[in-house]
């Protein structure tokens, strides 16, 4: 019989949230720092990859293929490059592993400081590392397992299918249902057995399955929770953007992420440790406005502590920034047009619809996640780090070469850029203090808690690094339409 309350775990669960957020988000934050470790591994993957079909002159074929539109013919050439998709496909595994290696150590250091924070144990960031390396083989034979059950139960229908559609179809269903069952029972918990037991994951698979048997409803009543939630935050976006012409996409997407999922997943810890019958919560009591306020308020103080401190990093920052402007202005050279020869719009229409708002919107949240990617991608030594600064950098030399009309340029990024740019290099020199860190650590320089103070000092610091990205988006969205259109001669609206 179930011993879980699961109105009162729900309150805990986010209390626990308000009471270590500073401690909690970070390791949601690893995962955009994880989305721009994926995104540089595919750019070098798919550029090896056309790099050697350009040194094999087999590029420039499969080009005048597409031109021409012998898109059959494009197909039957590019199996023939062996070479080619072994690449893609290791481009494929590589980025497979590296997602799968990075929510191991996320979520195991996660549920870890959860569960400390339940039994009343010390809490911080540091112990949260050391969950995530000693859990770390377990969660990612886990989540292998789960991906090759995943890929089996959808490759079978189409094996089947090839001697009969209706076996292939009556196969799918029932891989289908298969799938839903084994998740929802062996897998649901799995991680949360490992972790707050101990266990190895076949023994963490039997346990979850034990743990769904005894709260049979209380699970149900979790997974209809995850998709309410999800359903009504949904529709309310869509209703505000309906309501208002103001999409707020953006800003629903970091909410889900640093806010909506972590209570989710702290529940799940708290459902199974009162069903093993450890932790005790005491009740974490404040305001919200003068918790908001104050924590805004250090996150301010700690953003310019880091600034006067880090300077050099900073300029290290910018640096390698221009760099990536000189080198994408280069390349850009090579490109057998100019933006200036396209047609220009005869009108900027973004006034319609709150468009501005929007587009402010949009920009804000957009450019302070890639800040945070930034920032927690640098863990990796901070390659991540480099070459995102390079690529961005890139994108917008080759924009100046293709334009070729440096006032028109300066118009266009200047205004925001002064600003935006900057608060790019701030989150960088963050994400370069967290790869030396890593660095030192590995060393023996530098104890994991100590490592974890710097993780959760610079979570806070990129909190206070948001105005920045507020400030630039006013300005790209209200402002540098404005002079665009009067620069261009264009009617605004």
């Amino acid at each position: 019989m179930s011993n879980i309350d699961f109105e009162f775990n729900i309150r805990e669960s986010i209390w626990v949230f308000r009471r270590y957020i500073s401690k909690i988000v970070p390791f949601f934050a690893f995962v955009l720092g994880l989305n721009i470790v994926i995104q540089i591994l595919g750019l070098v993957g798919l550029g090896t990859a056309f790099s050697y079909l350009h040194l094999t002159e087999g590029l420039g074929t499969f080009v005048d293929l597409l031109v021409d539109g012998e898109f059959m013919l494009f197909f039957e050439t590019i199996l023939d490059q062996t070479v080619f998709l072994v690449l893609i496909g290791l481009t494929m595994v590589v980025g497979a592993i590296a997602n799968l290696a990075g929510y191991s150590l996320i979520l195991g250091g996660f549920i870890e400081l959860v569960k400390n924070s339940l039994i009343g144990e010390r809490v911080s960031v540091g112990v949260g590392l050391n969950g995530a390396v000693k859990y770390f083989k377990r969660l990612f034979l886990l989540y292998l397992l789960a991906l090759i059950l995943l890929f089996l139960g959808f490759v079978l229908p189409f094996v089947v299918g090839q001697l009969s559609i209706v076996a292939g179809v009556l196969t799918g269903l029932f891989s289908v249902i298969a799938l839903l069952f084994i998740y929802v029972v062996f897998f649901l918990f799995a991680q949360e057995a490992i972790v707050i037991e101990d266990v190895g994951v076949l023994s963490g698979l039997r346990k979850s399955g034990g743990f769904v048997k005894s709260n049979l409803l209380e699970v149900v009543g979790y997974i209809i929770l995850v998709v309410a939630v999800s359903i009504v935050i949904g529709v309310l976006s869509q209703l505000f953007t309906f309501l208002f012409r103001i999409p707020v996409e953006s800003f629903v997407s970091v909410f889900m992420l640093l806010v909506v999922l972590p209570v989710l997943l702290i529940l799940k810890v708290r459902m199974y440790t009162a069903y093993k019958g450890v932790g005790e919560f005491k009740r974490f009591d404040a305001e919200y406005w003068p918790w908001m306020k104050n924590g805004f308020l250090k996150s301010w103080n700690t953003f310019l502590g880091f600034v006067k401190k880090e300077l050099g990093l900073f300029g290290v920052s910018l640096g390698i920034f221009l760099i990536g402007v000189l080198g994408g202005w280069y390349l850009g050279g090579y490109i057998p047009f100019e933006l200036a020869e396209l047609d220009l719009p005869q009108q900027i229409d973004l006034g319609v619809d709150g468009a501005f708002a929007s587009l402010f919107l949009y920009l804000m949240f957009h450019n302070w996640t890639v800040g945070i990617g930034v920032a927690f991608g640098g863990i990796v030594f901070g390659l991540p780090t480099i070459g995102a600064l390079l690529l961005n950098g890139g994108i917008v030399g080759v924009v100046f070469a293709l334009i070729d009309d440096l006032v028109f340029f300066l118009v266009g990024i200047l205004p925001h850029g002064v600003i935006e740019i900057p608060a790019i290099a701030f989150a960088a020199a963050m994400g370069l203090k967290l790869g030396i860190g890593l660095k030192k650590y590995l060393w023996n320089d530098l104890e994991l808690e100590q490592l974890g103070d710097k993780i959760e000092k610079v979570m806070i610091a990129l909190v206070g690094l948001f105005p920045l990205f507020a400030v630039a988006g006013i300005i790209e969205a209200f402002i540098t339409p404005v002079l665009m259109s009067i620069f261009l001669g264009t009617p605004l609206f």
